[in-house]
């Protein structure tokens, strides 16, 4: 059973207020499409020539021919790589999710962005199993929280969910000086993929927390002790391992700083 409560008031301001300066940093290759890929047509020179030489019917079937898929596209900002801040929330709020394990018959969490006891056992989901174990991958949590029901759960009161503003925000992640490679794999795909030690910086806003809440958003990161996470899974094919022989998805949360709002309660009581 999912213990539910109502979601507090959003128009007060109370507890820890204030925001995180992260950095992802990648340990392999790291693809986030962007959902464009290129394609690779034969040049405009070389249609007026094929025209001219075969007319139009055989120019159009021979070059027809010739056109094949590229790469799949990393998401870009003003020109860099990024990992969009909906990425790095369904990360983090995934790894929550599927943290949160019962105790007395009652859990904290929902299913929302994790995946279903029905995905979680296809074959190809054998990664994913590895990780975070049968027992909660067997949980079956209902459906996801409703607010026209006037409550939900610890995360959705966190991260937000249909018609409720989340208490935690995550900004973009851009790429400082990031290189993209394209990588190759199998059955024909090919991604544009940012290089293992690439840096990319953001932030994450947060509001109206206690502060093991605070420590909670942080746990989802991979973060225990210190500013830098343990390894954690991130972007497209994550589960794959590697992809061409190279490793792909591999990163490391790191904080850089933590600043509270003028308006934020102490985050430790020191008295």
């Amino acid at each position: 059973m999912v213990k539910r409560d109502r979601p507090r008031d959003r128009s007060q301001l109370s507890g820890v207020r204030g925001l995180l300066r992260m950095r992802i940093r990648t340990e392999g290759y790291l693809h986030v499409g962007s959902g464009l890929e290129r394609l690779e047509i034969p040049s405009a020179d070389r249609l007026k020539e094929e025209l001219r030489r075969y007319g139009w019917n055989a120019a159009v079937e021979r070059l027809t021919r010739e056109i094949s898929r590229g790469f799949m596209e990393m998401v870009l900002v003003n020109g860099r790589p990024c990992v969009p801040g909906s990425s790095v929330k369904g990360n983090v709020r995934s790894r929550i999710e599927l943290s949160v394990v019962a105790r007395n018959g009652a859990v904290r969490s929902c299913f929302v962005r994790a995946s279903r006891p029905q995905d979680a056992f296809h074959r190809r989901a054998w990664r994913h199993r590895a990780i975070w174990g049968n027992e909660v991958l067997r949980e079956d949590r209902g459906p996801p929280c409703d607010l026209k029901k006037g409550s939900v759960c610890l995360v959705c009161d966190l991260f937000g969910t249909a018609g409720l503003k989340g208490l935690i925000e995550f900004g973009d992640f851009v790429g400082e000086d990031v290189e993209l490679e394209p990588v190759e794999g199998q059955f024909g795909l090919k991604l544009m993929a940012a290089k293992p030690g690439s840096q990319f910086t953001g932030t994450v806003s947060f509001t109206n927390l206690r502060p093991w809440e605070l420590g909670l958003l942080l746990f989802g990161m991979g973060i225990r002790n210190g500013t830098v996470g343990e390894q954690v899974l991130l972007g497209r094919l994550k589960y794959v391992g590697a992809i061409g022989n190279r490793p792909i998805g591999r990163v490391r949360y790191v904080i850089d700083a933590i600043e509270l709002s003028q308006y934020s309660e102490p985050l430790f009581d020191l008295k």
